[in-house]
């Protein structure tokens, strides 16, 4: 699992939160992080490519967290997303989070390790009804 939020402090409580409940998770910063965030370049992303679930709280006002969330979409479209973002998101956030799991930012890891379990309930519940 894949826990992408800018400030270091919040992205490593969430985790904390998820490793609590049992998951494996690896923590970055995104785009405001050191350096260009690989998303956006041609190779992509180890951590993301190798995640189960993306769990995105980078804030969507600007233009380069929103490419990270398109790069998500396009790159691994079969990887849930638990995503952080505003009520009154504009008509191109709404449709780029549609299929998402939609928490209101600011979410509490408590809301945020609810949605993965969620999500991995619901996977499994497919998985083993053979959807």
């Amino acid at each position: 699992m894949l826990v992408e939020h800018p400030d270091e402090a919040t992205g490593l409580a969430i985790a904390s939160g998820l490793r609590f409940a049992g998951y494996a998770v690896a923590v970055c910063p995104g785009p405001r992080g050191h350096g260009q965030c690989p998303l956006t370049g041609p190779a992509g992303c180890a951590p993301a490519h190798d995640a189960d679930l993306v769990v995105c709280c980078l804030g969507y006002e600007s233009e380069t967290a929103r490419e990270v969330l398109r790069e998500l979409r396009t790159r691994y479209p079969g990887i849930p997303l638990v995503v952080q973002a505003p009520s009154g998101a504009d008509a191109d956030l709404r449709e780029l989070l549609d299929g998402c799991e939609r928490l209101p930012a600011p979410a509490s890891a408590e809301q945020i390790v609810a949605a993965v379990q969620r999500l991995i309930g619901q996977a499994g519940g497919e998985a083993a009804s053979g959807a």
